[in-house]
């Protein structure tokens, strides 16, 4: 077992593409963006591990070989780490666990990445997309704001905007993203992450980072703004779909953290699904 570095991307990267209906922490970056993720091999498989409470996890699937054979054998070697059962398998596709024996493994739904069409969020054509049309206007309207890509001179002025939110947000509740802090370390190591920055009166307003998990299908890392500017979400939002590459068709927005508010605003873009993942475990 070893600790993952940036080092470790093209062993990870090509068993990562080669999954189908990828979720959102399926992205490099993202893995590496955790504090302590190691690996290891099994069989003809490749496992990613986390400790959290004491106990030892896989933090995706297995990559490679997911037989039933190197399943029980992982599952054994998880059970050898914690001394107890309670080790799990987190982030499992819906492809995975079909194939699963419910009869051997409790398989329960976490949560849903939301995915939406590309072409749909630049045109927000139609009814449907009349409210956030208006909190668009209403920025464009009443500010002086500028539109560029992220690049690395934005890095200070963002982290800044980060920490703001996140002390105005701990003031109320626990901050579950705190991995992004962390990701921020990576952010422009990779060529295949793309991005916005927006100014208000020259100054940092939002920003908001993306990258490839397929081909055809992109996520957004993360997007932060500040929050006293009227219509920014929506605004950011509009203009890092027109960022994404020509030939992505399908944006990952990731989940919505298990937030009422957070899942509203993500409703009312229209996802074209919200993809499922699961959290495996074996029965006793």
């Amino acid at each position: 077992m070893k600790q993952i570095t940036i080092k470790e991307r093209d062993q990870i990267q090509p068993l990562l593409q080669q999954l189908d209906n990828k979720l959102w922490v399926y992205y490099f970056p993202v893995i590496l963006s955790s504090e302590l993720i190691y690996m290891d091999n099994i069989d003809n498989s490749t496992i990613l591990l986390s400790k959290e409470e004491g106990n030892w996890n896989m933090v995706v699937q297995p990559l490679g070989d997911s037989s039933n054979g190197t399943l029980e054998k992982i599952f054994n070697y998880l059970r050898e780490l914690n001394g107890n059962n309670e080790g799990a398998l987190f982030n499992c596709t819906a492809s995975f666990v079909e194939n699963l024996d419910p009869d051997l493994y409790s398989i329960k739904v976490e949560c849903g990445d939301y995915i939406y069409r590309k072409d749909e969020q630049v045109s927000l054509t139609g009814k449907k997309f009349s409210e956030i049309r208006n909190h668009i206007n209403f920025f464009k309207k009443h500010y002086n704001y500028t539109v560029g890509p992220y690049s690395a001179d934005d890095y200070n002025e963002c982290f800044e905007l980060f920490n703001g939110w996140k002390a105005k947000k701990e003031a109320n509740i626990p901050v579950k993203d705190e991995h992004i802090a962390q990701l921020f370390q990576n952010l422009c190591m990779f060529p295949d992450m793309f991005g916005i920055s927006i100014r208000v009166d020259g100054k940092i307003a939002g920003f908001s980072l993306g990258g490839l998990l397929a081909e055809n299908e992109a996520i957004c890392i993360i997007r932060k703004t500040d929050r006293q500017y009227n219509g920014l979400s929506e605004f950011i939002d509009s203009e890092f779909y027109k960022c994404v590459p020509e030939n992505v068709n399908l944006v990952n927005d990731g989940d919505d953290l298990n937030s009422e508010s957070l899942r509203n605003y993500k409703m009312k873009w229209h996802p074209a699904q919200v993809r499922k993942y699961y959290t495996v475990q074996q029965l006793n």
